[in-house]
């Protein structure tokens, strides 16, 4: 079943008349049982407004954000949303259009006359705080985030916008990954772009320490700090970074050969240029891997290469040996956002896939192996000495180590592991699919050792929203727990899902009367 649904929600969710926001707890009504041991809040984030008086949109991800959150305690569950309400709501608002600059939306200056004009023309373009991609959370304080410096406190319980917080007046931040990596300790990694700094671009990692639920965000963050960095390929501009992984030891970086053009990006407002138009694939470029040793900051000394790929999901990554394995969701062509266009999702899921149908902007999850050799002076041949992968390694003139991957499956964006396996060596990973259409038109479970789709869950005009592993308490079976994701029908009434994620059997189904868009990602804070 290839398309599973007779239109995309991302545009019949959101159409002007329909309601995103509520700001009293919606009741579920539960059919099957919600195991007594899963209990807490799984804060949600995506667009869920796109339409203006005068103008709408051209690209999903430049919605602004909406705030959702499932509150599962004692066998039930409520719903609650609240727009994030940042500047650039308020200003979009205010204009009926998009006058703060996003990622696929032309913009017109807010002002206008000749001093319009003469301002836009001497000021840098305002980066956005509409805060739409995903969640922090720092010591129970509750961030909305995107990929500026500009995050949005959010009230854990009521979803209130609260203060906002530029992250750049603490640490080297111009752009930001949005998915920040919890460490067995607590500690919260990521990395960042940051500008010119001490003449040249850099990738930060950042560390902000584990805190105890109340500490203040300023105490937090006086702890914070860049623990390395490491110089961009290109001077000025950085590439594109949404997401990384870790292993036990390392932080893992890969610089793809996506580059944000930064002299473009300063005058893009003069141009009404949007984002995208910033964003330049170098399709004969390698891609650069980065290990980073999170205990004592230090690059590892060889850099490691593979094919031109285009990354925006990590999977997961671990040491196995004298070896780094890291998995990867990847293109060789930059066709994901072109997935997210809104005259894209106008059409129909069947046109929609035949768009997207080529095998070069298809996604694949492939595994690199980096075999961890400092001294690559004497090294030669394959440097790879693990059982069970067709990956190899061999040193070039240059010094670097070219990694050739393997293919694992295709079809998987958007994955997610079991958390307590972030960094550890691993078996399977979970996917809402995105072949031919966006992430959504399934759930599906890969086993990363047979490389085979081992479940799928499908359900006619249903969409399936990325997924979260719940553990139970005290588990230490990568299988033990439950599956969830937020389920979209067509028929109304939009429902949790929760599968058993052993043997994929449903366990329960949580029906609420509200309309629930499309989401992007989201965290789950377990009741403490």
């Amino acid at each position: 079943m290839d398309c599973p649904v007779t239109s995309f929600p991302h545009v019949t969710t959101l159409e002007a008349s329909k309601t995103v926001e509520y700001e009293e707890p919606v009741p579920g009504k539960v059919t099957g049982e919600i195991p007594s041991w899963v209990n807490g809040t799984w804060y949600k984030n995506g667009p869920g407004v796109v339409h203006f008086r005068e103008e709408s949109v051209k690209h999903w991800f430049d919605g602004m954000a909406l705030a959702r959150k499932f509150s599962i305690e004692d066998g039930k569950a409520t719903y609650l949303s609240r727009l994030v309400v940042g500047d650039s709501l308020q200003k979009n608002t205010a204009a009926g259009r998009v006058v703060v600059a996003e990622f696929g939306t032309t913009t017109q200056p807010a002002s206008s006359g000749i001093f319009g004009k003469v301002k836009s023309m001497l000021s840098m373009p305002e980066l956005t705080d509409n805060c739409l991609i995903n969640f922090l959370n720092l010591g129970g304080n509750i961030f909305a985030i995107t990929e500026s410096n500009f995050v949005r406190q959010m009230h854990p319980e009521t979803l209130e916008t609260l203060d906002k917080v530029d992250l750049s007046k603490h640490l080297p931040i111009n752009i930001m990954s949005s998915h920040p990596l919890i460490d067995a300790d607590g500690t919260t990694y990521t990395f960042s772009s940051s500008i010119f700094n001490m003449g040249r671009t850099k990738y930060n990692l950042l560390k902000l320490p584990a805190a105890a639920p109340g500490t203040s965000l300023d105490e937090i963050l006086s702890k914070s700090e860049a623990v390395c960095s490491i110089d961009s390929s290109w001077r000025v501009s950085p590439s594109y970074h949404h997401s990384f992984a870790m292993t036990e030891n390392y932080a893992v970086f890969v610089e793809m050969p996506l580059k944000i053009d930064i002299p473009k990006m300063a005058v893009a407002h003069l141009r009404h240029m949007c984002y995208s138009d910033c964003i330049e694939p170098l399709p004969d470029t390698k891609t650069n891997i980065y290990l980073i040793n999170k205990k004592t900051g230090k690059q590892f000394p060889v850099t490691f290469t593979t094919d031109p790929l285009i990354v925006y999901h990590h999977i997961n990554a671990y040491e196995d040996g004298d070896h780094v394995v890291l998995d990867l969701c990847c293109y060789t062509k930059n066709g994901f956002y072109d997935k997210f266009i809104m005259a894209n999702l106008e059409k129909s899921p069947v046109e929609f896939a035949k768009m997207f149908e080529a095998d070069e902007i298809s996604v694949r999850a492939i595994r690199v192996v980096m075999p961890l050799v400092e001294n690559t002076s004497s090294a030669s041949g394959n440097l790879i000495s693990l059982q069970g992968t067709s990956c190899t390694a061999e040193v070039e003139k240059s010094g670097v180590i070219y990694c050739k991957p393997e293919n694992i499956t295709t079809g998987t964006e958007y994955p997610i592991v079991n958390n307590q396996f972030t960094g550890r060596k691993y078996k399977y990973f979970y996917s809402p699919g995105g072949h031919k259409l966006p992430p959504g038109e399934m759930l599906a479970k890969i086993d990363v050792e047979s490389k085979q789709r081992v479940a799928m869950w499908q359900e006619k005009g249903c969409w399936a929203n990325q997924p979260v592993f719940v553990n139970r308490p005290g588990a230490t079976d990568e299988e033990d727990g439950i599956l969830m994701s937020s389920i979209i029908c067509e028929t109304g009434n939009p429902f949790l899902l929760m599968l058993d994620a052993k043997t994929f059997k449903e366990v329960a189904r949580v029906h609420f009367d509200a309309n629930i868009p499309p989401d992007v990602h989201g965290i789950f804070v377990p009741r403490s």
